[in-house]
């Protein structure tokens, strides 16, 4: 290994402090800095690896991100934490199973090993790679990577899910009605009785909202929503929000039941439990803020 210069040693013991403060904004600006001197930094129990920066672009924002013309009507973003195995085998069923889809990964782990391995997936024509150097959150990743890449049908996937045969036949029967702007696997109805603090799962059929897990979206209209907010850096209840968003245009949602499974879903019980909660938590709040009692926007109830 290449002997690490000793002002690059410095910045990963900052580092480490700042995320020990729970300064996290501080540790993404010097985990940037350490890439601008060539260096990727893995967190281990207690410690850190630094490796030399691979020779794959590392973006610093996606805003310098070029444009990409996909060549298949459907287009899966995958946002990598990190899970390399799991980034593997979901992407590896995409390719197997749907011919019609191909797969961006966007990268944000900062792990030299992950970033490795999604660069290993890239040489495949259907996977495309963009690696970030901070992490602006699910909802600005999903709908940048929609700008970037241009697609008819874009797919939010997360990469617990694994398809098991090709649900491209049931979307595009979903689809064949305009009026329907995203289908996907399982969805809920808002409980209007609980006054909107809760949803209740449905079975196939018009939904209020549909889940991350796998949501096939008309592009035009998910880039005709309201963008993100910026501070919905977690995941959780940021896709019942951009599903409100998408009834509130007046389109239809339809959950199916396509042939997918859910293995561990990582980015919930593997994430920080205080972390997850207050940004759930944050994230259903400013659903309750700008939709509460709007039943308007709901799907009929019968």
């Amino acid at each position: 290994m290449s002997e690490i210069p000793a002002d690059v040693s410095a910045l990963a013991d900052l580092r480490v402090q700042a995320k020990a403060n729970k300064d996290f904004a501080l540790a993404d600006q010097l985990r940037d800095q350490l890439l601008d001197l060539g260096w990727q930094i893995k967190d281990i129990p207690g410690s850190y690896e630094l490796t030399p920066r691979s020779a794959y672009q590392i973006w610093k924002a996606f805003t310098e991100v070029p444009e990409v013309k996909i060549n298949t009507p459907y287009l899966a973003i995958i946002k990598v934490d990190g899970w390399l195995a799991d980034i593997q085998e979901s992407t590896n069923a995409l390719l197997t199973f749907s011919p019609s889809i191909e797969v961006v990964l966007i990268d944000v782990s900062g792990d030299a090993e992950v970033g490795v391995g999604v660069h290993e997936l890239a040489k495949s024509p259907r996977v495309h790679e963009i690696h970030l150097g901070s992490d602006p959150g699910w909802g600005l990743v999903m709908r940048t990577a929609a700008e970037k890449f241009v697609a008819e049908f874009v797919v939010l996937m997360d990469p617990s899910t694994l398809l098991t045969s090709d649900p491209i036949p049931q979307l595009e029967s979903a689809f064949a009605d305009s009026t329907v702007v995203s289908a996907g696997w399982r969805g809920a109805l808002v409980n209007t009785e609980d006054a909107w603090r809760s949803v209740d799962d449905k079975g196939s059929g018009e939904v209020d909202v549909l889940l991350g897990y796998f949501m096939a979206i008309r592009r035009e209209s998910l880039l005709a929503t309201d963008a993100p907010h910026p501070k919905a850096i977690f995941y959780r209840n940021a896709d019942l929000e951009l599903s409100l968003l998408l009834r509130e245009q007046g389109g239809r949602l339809i959950a199916l039941d396509l042939p997918l499974e859910q293995r561990r879903h990582r980015g919930y019980h593997d994430s920080d439990p205080a972390i997850r909660e207050r940004e759930s938590k944050k994230n259903y709040n400013r659903i309750l803020t700008k939709f509460r009692g709007r039943s308007e926007i709901l799907s009929p109830r019968r």
